[in-house]
């Protein structure tokens, strides 16, 4: 209703919380403490996922490891991935399988070093000190937090803009705003194992994520979620999976949350497949 005031609102978060971009290739460190993992698949939003190494490579304050997942019949992002970022492919179990960022964020979660891992994606621009101040939060004996106060959705001209020049200065228009999102979520890479992970079963977009809140939510959480985070315009992604993630995230709430980190943690995790299969129609 009120578009000027989505533009004011993005000004002021950005003075509070600058997001940088270094493009430069740095020394990875042997003792992380923070690893940010990435799940990718298909090579159609390389632009979105170049600025968001670029703002996770600008991080100040703590010393992050960038772990990239790519999950696909071949790998494509190999020969474009940068040597100071972790890169692990996942071979898709059928040309028609639809990504499964659960089994992406296991894997990356397992390879990581961190004592902190951040679940993040390739479309988002983190502000640079947000490394630093997850970090902070979770030696203050919290177990996980989560971040996105606001996450901004830039217009295609906006988005275009900030990928071809790494600065926010011919941002035109705020598309819309989504306020403490589930997503991107931090926490203790102990604590991840010790709720059971991703679960492998959610194929294709969405639901992953609320199941995995519930399970999170018997940790010591905090619900404040702090950050601005900018996300990158793309055309949307078809939605493989149909109802399927959406049926299967009630068959899980029908079981205590408590009873599927049992049931989750006796299965192990990095593994070359998937935990559960894709039934090609």
């Amino acid at each position: 209703m009120f578009p000027d005031l989505g533009s004011r609102l993005i000004d002021h978060c950005l003075q509070a919380w600058p997001i940088q971009f270094n493009t430069s290739e740095r020394c990875k460190p042997a003792n992380p403490d923070i690893s940010i993992v990435i799940g990718v698949r298909g090579t159609g939003r390389l632009p979105q996922f170049k600025a968001c190494l670029a703002s996770l490579r600008a991080q100040t304050g703590a010393d992050c490891e960038v772990i990239v997942v790519e999950q696909s019949c071949e790998p494509e992002f190999q020969s474009l991935i940068p040597s100071d970022i972790q890169y692990i492919h996942q071979q898709s179990t059928h040309k028609d399988m639809p990504f499964n960022r659960s089994w992406a964020l296991n894997c990356g979660v397992f390879a990581a070093k961190g004592r902190v891992v951040l679940l993040h994606d390739a479309d988002m621009l983190l502000p640079a000190r947000a490394a630093s101040q997850i970090c902070e939060r979770l030696n203050s004996g919290l177990d996980a937090v989560r971040l996105a106060r606001f996450i901004f959705y830039l217009d295609q001209h906006s988005s275009q803009s900030v990928q071809e020049t790494n600065g926010f200065k011919q941002i035109r228009n705020v598309d819309w705003i989504v306020q403490n999102n589930p997503t991107p979520v931090a926490l203790k890479r102990d604590t991840y194992f010790q709720i059971g992970g991703h679960d492998e079963s959610f194929y294709g977009w969405g639901a992953e994520d609320l199941e995995f809140m519930d399970r999170l939510r018997t940790t010591k959480l905090s619900e404040g979620a702090f950050l601005p985070i900018v996300h990158l315009w793309h055309e949307e992604a078809p939605n493989r999976s149909g109802d399927r993630n959406a049926e299967q995230l009630q068959r899980c709430r029908s079981m205590d949350a408590t009873d599927r980190i049992t049931k989750l943690g006796t299965r192990p995790f990095g593994q070359r497949l998937p935990t559960a299969s894709w039934q090609v129609a």
